[in-house]
C-alpha cells in the first residue's frame, strides 16, 4: 500500500505529523518515528509468541498486531506477525507482513521461505522460486526443496531431496518429501515406491489419493494451508492501518515535512519553522551507517515440523511421516537496536566489467535480491547495483549486477566471495561502458 500526499488536506497531516514527532524528539530527546515509548509493545510480542505456541492464533495475530501497531518499523515484530498470519491461513496478509519485515532488514531464511509460501498461496510461483533461489544458502534442503517443487519447479525439487538422500540425510522428513515433490510431479510410481518406506500398507493408498487431491495446480492455497494445519479457505489481508508505508522512516518524515513546508506555508503559520526542527533532529546518517533497522533475537529459534496431512496412525503401526517444512517461527523479540558496520568506499559508477547476481521474474525480488546479497557480503555492497528488465522468449525478468568494477580480476575476484557464501553469479564486459564500434562510453547511468 502506498499513500500520495497529493492534496492540502495530505500536507497538513504530514505537517502535524512532524509536529508530533518533533515534540517527542525535543522531549525525551531521541526520534523513533512516533513509536510507542515503553515495555509494551515486547509485552504484546511476548504474548503474541505464546499465543502461537498453544495453538491461540487469534489472540496471536491480536497481540501481534498491536506490538506492530506499537513500534511500526520493527521487523520482528512485522515477521511475528506474518507467522501468525500464515498460521491461519492468511495469505495475503501473511505476505504483506513478511515483506514489509524484509523491507525493515529480516534477512532470515525463515523469513524468506514463509514468505515463499505465502507466494505459493496465492499462486505467485515465479515469485516464490525467486525468493527461495536468493536464499537458498540460508534454506535447509529437505525446506527448499518441497518448497521448490510446491512452487512448480518440481524436478528442481526432486533434484534438491534426492541430493539431500544421497548426502547422508536419509530422514523420514526428507523421504517423504521426496515422495511429495513426485506426487506434484506426476511421477507416481516413484511416489508411491519413496513413500511407503515410512507410511503404513493400510494408510498408502489413502495417502496417495489426497497428494493426487492437493496436486491439481489450481489449488495453491489448499496445497499450502494442508501442509500447516491451516484453513484452507480463510481470507483476509492485513489491516491498512498496518501497512509499513503509513510509518515513514524519520529521516523520510522529516525530509518530507521539508519539502512540503517550501511549497506550503500557508498550511500553517509555523510550517517552515517546524520541518527546519524536524530535520534539525535528526542526524544524518554516519558514513558507515549501511545496515538496516533490525531486532536483538539473541534466542535460540523454534523448530517446529508440522504435518501436511492429518491421517490417524494404525494402532499397530508407528505415526506415518509427512512432506513436512520447518515451522517458520520468529525468534524471541527483546527490542529493537541499530547495527552498524564500516562500509567500504563507494566504487565508480562506471567501469570495464559488471557482475551479474542473478534473473528474476519480478523487480521486486531483484531489489531484494540485491539487498540480500550486499548484506551478506560487506565489500559488494560498497558497489552500485544495476537492475535492467529484459524479455526472454515472451517473458519479462529484471536483470540484478554489481557495476563499477575496472578489470576482470576484480570482478572475478567478487563473483567467488558471491559463490563462496551460497551466491551464484556472472562476470561480463559491462555492455554499457562500449559503444556498436568498440570504444569506451562516456555516459552511463546506475544506482546503489
Amino acid at each position: 500500500m502506498t499513500i500520495a500526499h497529493d492534496s492540502k488536506t495530505d500536507r497538513k497531516a504530514t505537517l502535524r505529523l512532524a509536529r508530533i514527532c518533533v515534540t517527542t524528539a525535543l522531549a525525551a530527546g531521541l526520534l523513533s518515528g512516533c513509536a510507542a515509548a515503553g515495555p509494551t509493545h515486547a509485552k504484546f510480542a511476548s504474548g503474541a509468541e505464546t499465543a502461537l505456541g498453544k495453538g491461540s492464533l487469534e489472540k496471536a495475530i491480536a497481540l501481534a498486531e498491536q506490538a506492530v501497531l506499537a513500534d511500526p518499523r520493527n521487523a520482528s515484530y512485522r515477521t511475528l506477525l506474518g507467522s501468525a498470519y500464515l498460521r491461519a491461513g492468511r495469505f495475503e496478509a501473511a505476505r504483506q507482513a513478511f515483506d514489509e519485515a524484509m523491507q525493515l532488514g529480516e534477512d532470515s531464511g525463515k523469513a524468506a521461505l514463509s514468505l515463499a509460501l505465502a507466494d505459493v498461496a496465492l499462486g505467485r510461483g515465479n515469485e516464490a522460486v525467486d525468493t527461495l533461489n536468493t536464499y537458498r544458502d540460508s534454506i535447509p534442503a529437505a525446506d527448499y526443496g518441497l518448497a521448490m517443487a510446491m512452487a512448480g519447479q518440481t524436478q528442481t525439487g526432486i533434484a534438491t531431496l534426492t541430493e539431500a538422500l544421497r548426502a547422508g540425510e536419509n530422514t523420514p522428513k526428507v523421504r517423504q518429501n521426496l515422495a511429495y515433490a513426485y506426487a506434484l510431479d506426476g511421477s507416481w510410481s516413484e511416489a508411491k515406491l519413496m513413500a511407503q518406506q515410512d507410511v503404513p500398507a493400510d494408510k498408502l493408498a489413502e495417502r496417495l489419493q489426497t497428494w493426487a487431491f492437493m496436486a491439481r495446480p489450481e489449488d495453491t492455497r489448499r496445497r499450502v494451508a494442508t501442509l500447516l494445519g491451516a484453513p484452507a479457505t480463510a481470507e483476509g489481508g492485513q489491516p491498512t492501518a498496518l501497512a509499513l508505508a503509513n510509518f515513514p522512516a524519520p529521516q523520510q518524515l522529516a525530509e518530507e515535512a521539508v519539502a512540503m513546508a517550501a511549497t506550503d506555508k500557508a498550511a500553517n503559520g509555523d510550517g517552515a519553522d517546524l520541518a527546519k526542527a524536524a530535520a534539525a533532529a535528526l542526524p544524518a546518517p554516519p558514513a558507515d551507517a549501511v545496515a538496516p533497522t533490525v531486532s536483538d533475537a539473541s534466542s535460540a529459534p523454534i523448530e517446529a515440523k508440522i504435518a501436511a496431512i492429518d491421517v490417524a496412525p494404525s494402532a499397530a503401526a508407528p505415526a506415518p511421516v509427512q512432506p513436512v517444512v520447518s515451522q517458520p517461527v520468529v525468534q524471541p523479540v527483546r527490542g529493537a537496536r541499530t547495527l552498524r558496520a564500516a562500509a567500504p568506499a563507494v566504487a565508480p559508477a562506471h567501469g570495464s566489467h559488471v557482475v551479474q547476481l542473478g534473473s528474476f521474474s519480478s523487480a521486486e525480488g531483484a531489489q531484494r535480491a540485491w539487498k540480500h546479497f550486499s548484506t551478506r557480503n560487506r565489500s559488494l555492497a560498497g558497489y552500485h547495483s544495476q537492475t535492467t528488465q529484459v524479455t526472454v522468449n515472451g517473458r519479462q525478468f529484471w536483470r540484478v549486477q554489481a557495476v563499477g568494477f575496472n578489470g576482470f580480476a576484480s570482478a572475478r575476484q567478487m563473483c567467488q566471495s558471491v559463490k563462496a557464501k551460497g551466491g551464484v553469479c556472472l562476470v561480463m564486459a559491462d555492455p554499457a561502458m562500449v559503444t556498436p564500434q568498440g570504444r569506451p562510453a562516456t555516459t552511463r547511468m546506475a544506482q546503489r
